[in-house]
């Protein structure tokens, strides 16, 4: 049992009247051992169930996503993308549209590197599951996934990959049947340093809370709103407010719903609709606004373009699209 990390559990746990927050600098050594496994399971256990029932402030997300940068293997840095995107919700509604429009943001020379975990047992659909089958194949080592970079200008990696003991901490809602802040960390985390981060989350003023920590993170720029399901996809069923932080300031813009009509929930999520409306051959009134809503806001982070030069823009992607090749693997 490690004493230093009782204090920390003893600060946030002692009752309503006792307790306080962790400073940044708590946040970050509380974390960094956690991390490091210099904890018990029984205080690992007992740390995050205690930040979960009262929810992180930014400052010590701010802390836990800087002791998550310590221990991000070095190599990363080497893959060099353009645009970091977290996949971490998983789908049950509709399918992950939003991995259409990072194949089309790859297609306009940019590099994408997209990073996610997978939750067994969730019944959601993850971005591991369906990028194979769009031309992305599964790679499992740092290695391999700048090569693909360099084929693709795309490649995935599982958070396993990444910073493995925070994927071990995502996996334990298979054992508290509730989610820690390792989701919400993972989405901030940004590997390999890239330029722009884009990051969507599910709760209502979540997308403030990552407001406030991604202006701390001055070396890139990123893009953060809710997603549908919490991905990284904008649903333009409703208006969608984005938060765009560039060197410690946020703007924030409003996306205009691009639909009148409501889809319904996929009666079955079947992967092969996607390629199918990929080449043209069937329509599909939700994958229709996902994607191209979904990159009108990539573009408006990677490119400092407003909503409607996006639009245009977007628009002349989807057109000019290869419809023969798959979406990942389509020249360049």
């Amino acid at each position: 049992m490690s004493q230093e990390f009782s204090q920390y559990i003893k600060i946030i746990g002692k009752g309503q009247k006792g307790s306080r927050s962790l400073t940044r600098e708590e946040a970050f050594t509380a974390m960094r051992m956690l991390l490091a496994g210099e904890v018990t399971g029984d205080q690992r256990g007992a740390f995050l169930m205690l930040l979960r029932t009262r929810e992180e402030t930014p400052e010590e997300v701010i802390g836990f996503v800087q002791a998550c940068h310590q221990l991000i293997p070095q190599d990363l840095a080497t893959l060099k993308p353009d645009v970091d995107i977290g996949c971490y919700a998983g789908k049950r509604r509709q399918l992950p549209w939003y991995l259409l429009s990072a194949a089309l943001l790859a297609k306009t020379g940019k590099r994408v590197f997209l990073h996610g975990a997978h939750e067994p047992g969730s019944g959601r659909l993850y971005a591991s599951h369906v990028l194979p089958t769009l031309g992305l194949q599964a790679v499992t080592s740092i290695s391999e996934a700048k090569s693909q970079l360099d084929s693709f200008n795309a490649s995935y990696l599982d958070l396993g990959v990444v910073l493995p003991p925070l994927n071990t901490l995502i996996k334990l809602r298979e054992v508290f049947a509730l989610r820690s802040c390792a989701n919400t960390l993972a989405r901030l985390l940004n590997p390999t340093v890239a330029p722009y981060c884009v990051q969507g989350v599910y709760h209502m003023h979540l997308d403030h809370k990552h407001r406030h920590v991604n202006e701390a993170f001055t070396a890139w720029d990123s893009l953060c709103f809710r997603g549908d399901g919490g991905d990284p996809e904008v649903n333009s069923e409703r208006p969608t407010d984005l938060f765009i932080t560039r060197k410690g300031e946020t703007e924030t813009a409003v996306l205009p719903a691009f639909t009148e009509k409501w889809a319904m929930k996929d009666r079955e999520m079947d992967i092969a609709d996607m390629l199918a409306f990929w080449r043209g051959d069937i329509h599909h009134q939700y994958g229709e606004q996902a994607v191209h809503a979904t990159l009108v806001s990539y573009l408006m982070l990677t490119d400092s373009l407003s909503s409607e030069e996006a639009a245009k823009q977007a628009v002349t992607l989807w057109q000019n699209r290869d419809k023969q090749a798959l979406p990942f693997t389509q020249s360049l």
